[in-house]
């Protein structure tokens, strides 16, 4: 659901209050009508084809009543035709997205989140590319898209699990969604390019969970000796 303007918002409620009111006057109407017309003006007369009286509603056309509905039924018929036909409006996209804060809201520039995001995917050592878009174009809903590159050698799936945390835990430090906003995430893989870095060369060594105490004794001879003869 796009965001509309105030004036259409209020014209489309009115028109479905508008609705709602005829509809429901219509109804109403046939069903007096049928249990009783006398209410509205029938007569009951003999028809001479028929074993007994017919239950006829007679009603005055000539009138201002008659004369208001009829034109009242062809403003709505016109009003919903427009409402059909128009155009979607076009909102330019919001260039910021609304933050809480505990001061109150704060706007916090899409730009901004775009950069900070890029920069904590970009901070990933096997993640060497990555192009962040930020949509708010959808009521309570944003939508980070991000269209990332791999280190060759690398494996990808992992990488977009650890793309896709180090991005929300950024986007948490950035912006808190008011009015329930949620976020989503959508990640593309766009290949390899590129090789790892120091930083991602760098592998630490494995920790086998026994601390380090000193040399043990006695040491090898062949060893202490070294190349001795």
């Amino acid at each position: 659901m796009t965001r509309s303007s105030p004036a259409r918002r209020v014209s489309n409620r009115l028109l479905l209050v508008c609705n709602l009111v005829a509809a429901n006057a219509a109804a109403a109407f046939v069903v007096v009508a049928f249990l009783r017309p006398g209410f509205l003006g029938s007569a009951i007369v003999p028809l001479p084809s028929a074993e007994h009286d017919a239950r006829l509603l007679v009603l005055g056309l000539d009138n201002g009543i008659g004369w208001g509905v009829f034109f009242g039924g062809i403003v709505l018929l016109l009003w919903n035709f427009a409402w059909l036909v128009r155009r979607p409006e076009r909102q330019p996209p919001l260039n910021w997205v609304v933050s809480d804060t505990p001061s109150g809201p704060v706007r916090v520039a899409r730009e901004a989140i775009e950069a900070g995001l890029r920069q904590a995917g970009e901070a990933l050592p096997e993640v060497t590319r990555l192009r962040v878009q930020v949509d708010t174009s959808i009521a309570k809903r944003i939508l980070v898209i991000g269209q990332f590159q791999c280190a060759e050698g690398t494996n990808n799936l992992a990488a977009s699990q650890r793309l896709r945390q180090a991005m929300l835990d950024r986007f948490s430090e950035l912006v808190r969604p008011a009015d329930g906003g949620r976020v989503e995430m959508d990640l593309e893989f766009q290949g390899f390019a590129g090789r790892l870095g120091k930083k991602g060369a760098e592998v630490p060594p494995p920790d086998d969970g026994v601390p380090f105490t000193g040399p043990k004794y006695p040491i090898d001879d062949d060893h202490s000796l070294g190349g001795m003869s």
